[in-house]
C-alpha cells in the first residue's frame, strides 16, 4: 500500500481528483461506484494509473441492498440484498461473486482487492460470518491475481459506542488472513467528530490493526487523517465534500428531495486552525496578524485569497485548496521515522491550531460551525493513545 494521501471520489470529484494527481497531490484513488457507471471508472482507473496513483475500488456494501443507476451498471450489484438474504448465500453463488470480482478488478487494473464486507454491528455473530465468507470469495481473486487483499473493517455506531464492541469486532476481523485492512469508523451525527472518547477509540481501533504489521487504510479520514499516521495507518482517505469527511452510511440512503437553499460561500481551509475559515465574510474581520496566521498556506488554487485587494474565489477552487493543504500536510507525516513520532507531531500542531483559535477568541471573533470545537479533544485522544497503548507503539518500532 503506497503510504500518503489517498483521494476518496464521490460525487462530481473525478475531474478534480484527476487535477490534483497532476499536481502532485496524492498517492492512490479509492473509486465509488456509487457515484460511476462501470465504463466511466474503469476509464479513469486508467487516468488515475497514469498519472503514478494506485487505485481501488471500494465495492461498497455497506448498506447491502442499496442500489442506484450507476450500481446497477455492475454485474456484481446482483449480490446487493439484504444482510439476512446474504447470509443465505450459497457456495456456488460465491463462486459466482468471486469471478464477477475478478473480472471487475482485472478491468481497472486495481493494485488491491478491496473485499465486500457489510459493517459489524454489535451482537451480530451473523454478520461475522458472512463478511468471512465475502472475504474468502474476494482473497481468492486477490491470490489469482497477484494483487493483496484487503478486509472491510467498517464498524457502526452499535460497535464504536463502547471499547468492548469495538474489541469484540476486531478480534473478528483480524482472524480473516487479510494483506491489509480498509478500516472505516461511524461517529455520531456531526460535522466533523469532536468527543474525545470516540476519537480515542477509532485512534485505538486503528493502532490495533497497525500493530498487526499489515498496511492499514483509514477509509473516509477526512481533516482527521491528521491523525492517522499517528494511530500507524499507511494510507488515509480525503475527499471534497462533508459526507466524505468521515464514514456516514447516510451516503447509501435513499437521497431527501432536492430543495432551493443557497450555496453556501466558500471556506479557507487553514493548515494553521486545522480547520475552516469562512472567505471573505469572516477573513476580513480578522486583523492583518492574524490574517498572514490564518490564511496559510498558499496553494496554486487560493491566489484571489491572497491578491492585493482579495478577489472573488469559488467554492470548488476552495474545495481544491483544502485537499491540496491535507495532502501536503500527510505526505510530511507519513515520513515520520514512527507512529509515536507522527502522533507527536500532530499533537504539536494541534497545540499550535487551539493557541491560534484562542487568539481569534481573544479578538472577540466567532468562527461558524463551531470550527475550534474538535482540536483539543484530538489532541488530547492522541495523548492518551501514546500513554495507555505505549506497549503497542514499542512493539512496532522493533
Amino acid at each position: 500500500m503506497k503510504r500518503g494521501a489517498w483521494h476518496q471520489c464521490g460525487d462530481k470529484s473525478q475531474r478534480l481528483v484527476e487535477e490534483q494527481l497532476e499536481a502532485g497531490h496524492g498517492v492512490g484513488v479509492v473509486l465509488s461506484p456509487r457515484d460511476l457507471k462501470a465504463d466511466a471508472l474503469a476509464a479513469f482507473a486508467a487516468t488515475y494509473r497514469g498519472l503514478g496513483a494506485d487505485v481501488i475500488v471500494d465495492t461498497q456494501f455497506y448498506v447491502p441492498d442499496f442500489s442506484n443507476k450507476n450500481l446497477q451498471t455492475y454485474t456484481i450489484s446482483k449480490f446487493r440484498q439484504s444482510v439476512s438474504a446474504l447470509h443465505q448465500i450459497s457456495d456456488p453463488e460465491l463462486s459466482e461473486l468471486s469471478a464477477e470480482l475478478e473480472a471487475g478488478t482485472r478491468a481497472m487494473h486495481g493494485s488491491a482487492v478491496v473485499a465486500p464486507a457489510v459493517l459489524y454491528e454489535a451482537g451480530r455473530h451473523e454478520i461475522v460470518q458472512l463478511n468471512a465468507r465475502l472475504f474468502g470469495a474476494a482473497k481468492s481473486v486477490g491470490d489469482a491475481l497477484g494483487v493483496p487483499t484487503y478486509a472491510t473493517i467498517g464498524l457502526a455506531k452499535s460497535v464504536t459506542g463502547a471499547t468492548k464492541t469495538v474489541t469484540d469486532a476486531l478480534n473478528a476481523a483480524t482472524a480473516l488472513p487479510a494483506d491489509g485492512w480498509y478500516y472505516a469508523f461511524e461517529f455520531e451525527d456531526e460535522r466533523i467528530p469532536s468527543a474525545r472518547d470516540a476519537v480515542y477509540r477509532c485512534c485505538e481501533a486503528g493502532l490495533t490493526l497497525a500493530a498487526t504489521a499489515k498496511p492499514v487504510l483509514h477509509a473516509y479520514g477526512g481533516p482527521m487523517g491528521l491523525l492517522s499516521f499517528g494511530f500507524g495507518a499507511s494510507g488515509v482517505g480525503i475527499g471534497h465534500s462533508q459526507n466524505l469527511w468521515k464514514f456516514t452510511r447516510d451516503r447509501w440512503e435513499p437521497p431527501a428531495p432536492p430543495g432551493k437553499r443557497k450555496p453556501p460561500p466558500p471556506r479557507f481551509f487553514s493548515q494553521s486552525l486545522w480547520g475552516t475559515i469562512v472567505y471573505p465574510d469572516e477573513s476580513v474581520q480578522l486583523s492583518a496578524t492574524l490574517r498572514a496566521a490564518v490564511l496559510a498556506p498558499s496553494t496554486p488554487f487560493c491566489g484571489p485569497v491572497h491578491a492585493t485587494p482579495p478577489r472573488s474565489w469559488s467554492s470548488w477552487d476552495a474545495k481544491k485548496h483544502m485537499l491540496c493543504v491535507q495532502a501536503q500536510t500527510f505526505a510530511r507525516l507519513e515520513k515520520s521515522k514512527t507512529a509515536r513520532a507522527a502522533a507527536t507531531a500532530a499533537g504539536k500542531q494541534l497545540k499550535d491550531a487551539v493557541a491560534l483559535h484562542a487568539r481569534i477568541k481573544d479578538a472577540r471573533l466567532k468562527l461558524k460551525d463551531n470550527t475550534n470545537a474538535y482540536q483539543e479533544n484530538w489532541r488530547l485522544a492522541l495523548s492518551d493513545l501514546l500513554k495507555h497503548r505505549s506497549a503497542d507503539f514499542d512493539y512496532m518500532e522493533l
